[in-house]
């Protein structure tokens, strides 16, 4: 019950920002045209170099069962931005029931398999993404089920089971590749190392099942673009970045560690009391899983939290683990432990916060963005058929007015839309020395929004999320061009 209400209420609060607002086009373009489609006839969804669209200006930046998912919620619910969030909120409540059914599987201990989803229910950065309008809680519950149904398969192996985990994997692929690629490589390797004759059989078999599902896609969409570079360089420097935000917004990792070791040294001359581990083969399940997710994230060009979501259940309970060989060595360290485990920060910064106090606050009060300012005002002043320029958040642009959105990476060049829209922090300063800035002044009137001009409407990332509407910030400026006699 506590986990619905912190996902699922007030999911209307703040208009769909531009990663959330492309899920959101792309589920109305596939409702209308049978398939993901950039542009609706107007305007495309831009997609950076060297990244192009397929034929038919099919979307293959990324997979399509997200869209597919919303565009039949559209369908029955309507389009709305409560819809799009609910749709994939959803599922966080899945991952949580399947990090329970996990937690069963893995120990006896009644504490672990208590603390791993109440973990992930006190968790805000795991909320804030599970509350969006993205693959991110889909692929977190595929990425579960992925275990459950190769533990099952192990356990018992036969062809329905060996059918099942083909299904989750191929629908994990389907939803967000970056998860799938590590999760089958492991479950390869795992079987080469740790499987049963009877079990490789029908592995085998789902392998087989889940080449079919995906490598038709692969070849469609697979451009080289997908990925990058690689270094050593690069990769340590991924790393480095992935345990630091682990460590500060997911599990304690120094805390833990270290507390850890002056235990032991201390406690060195006694047994240590611990919750006792999974047997050896699901131990090494469990590592070379955990260990392939993480290595294959040093690979992409990019790095962000959201990356990481996926595997947080499996990492939430390493920490339940941790805890609760922390109570049966002492109750009241223990329990100090888990009560600050679950409702502060106090583990992971000196900065010690209520995280759900800011979530609370935030579902308790309207939040206003420097896109909810800009759509209300083009709602009341804006006409059908009319254009429009912005530098970022144009998807948003797109989904909540009927305007025809320049792209932006041409907002800089020389044009007379009817409108532009200013977001300072995605304009070089330049611009606004040059000579098409000074024309705009002349011929457009200048309008100021009461909405903050932050770089970002509201994205998931605990770092730059607003827990309420930001104050202190420039307003968001919007210039209507004047009408000529």
């Amino acid at each position: 019950m506590i986990a619905g209400i912190l996902l699922l209420a007030r999911l209307d609060n703040g208009v769909l920002w531009q990663d959330e607002a492309e899920t959101a086009l792309l589920a109305r373009h596939t409702l209308r045209v049978g398939y993901p489609r950039a542009s609706d006839g107007r305007s495309q969804i831009e997609v950076p170099p060297p990244y192009i669209h397929g034929p038919h200006d099919a979307w293959i930046y990324s997979p399509w069962v997200p869209f597919y998912l919303l565009a039949a919620v559209f369908a029955v619910a309507g389009e709305s931005t409560a819809a799009a969030r609910t749709t994939f909120a959803v599922f966080g409540l899945v991952s949580i029931y399947f990090t329970w059914r996990l937690a069963r599987r893995l120990t006896p201990d009644r504490l672990v398999r208590r603390l791993s989803p109440a973990l992930l229910t006190c968790s805000v950065p795991f909320l804030l993404h599970m509350r969006q309008c993205r693959y991110y809680a889909l692929a977190t519950a595929l990425l579960m089920g992925v275990c459950l149904s190769y533990l099952a398969l192990m356990k018992r192996p036969t062809a329905r089971r060996a059918v099942l985990l083909a299904i989750a994997l191929g629908a994990l692929f389907h939803t967000s590749f970056g998860p799938c690629v590590p999760a089958f490589g492991a479950l390869v390797i795992h079987q080469m190392g740790w499987g049963s004759a009877s079990s490789r059989k029908s592995f085998a078999i789902a392998a087989m099942l889940v080449m079919a599902l995906t490598i038709p896609w692969a070849v469609f969409s697979y451009r080289p673009a997908y990925v990058g570079t690689f270094s050593l360089v690069r990769a340590a420097a991924h790393l480095q970045y992935y345990i630091r935000v682990t460590n500060k917004y997911v599990v304690p990792l120094a805390f833990m560690a270290v507390s850890s070791a002056v235990w032991l040294l201390a406690q060195r001359r006694k047994p240590a009391v611990t919750v006792p581990l999974p047997s050896g083969s699901i131990r090494w399940f469990l590592m070379l899983f955990v260990a392939a997710q993480v290595a294959f994230l040093l690979v992409p060009d990019q790095r962000h939290l959201r990356y990481l979501i996926p595997v947080v259940p499996l990492l939430v309970i390493g920490e339940a683990w941790w805890l609760a060989s922390c109570w049966r060595q002492s109750h009241a360290i223990g329990a100090l432990l888990i009560v600050l485990a679950l409702f502060t920060n106090a583990l992971q910064s000196p900065r010690v916060r209520i995280p759900l106090v800011d979530l609370v606050g935030e579902m308790t009060h309207a939040y206003q963005g420097p896109m909810d300012g800009v759509i209300a005002y083009l709602h009341a002043h804006a006409k059908p058929g009319q254009t429009a320029k912005i530098p970022y958040d144009e998807r948003t642009l797109l989904f909540y007015t009927d305007l025809t959105v320049e792209p932006p990476s041409t907002f800089a060049q020389d044009s007379s839309p009817d409108w532009i829209i200013i977001r300072r922090d995605w304009i070089p300063p330049a611009f606004f020395t040059g000579g098409y800035f000074r024309r705009v002044e002349t011929a457009y009137e200048r309008i100021d929004l009461d909405a903050p001009d932050t770089q970002w409407q509201n994205r998931e990332d605990p770092g730059s999320h607003h827990f309420r509407t930001v104050q202190d910030a420039p307003r968001v400026v919007i210039y209507h061009r004047r009408r000529t006699s």
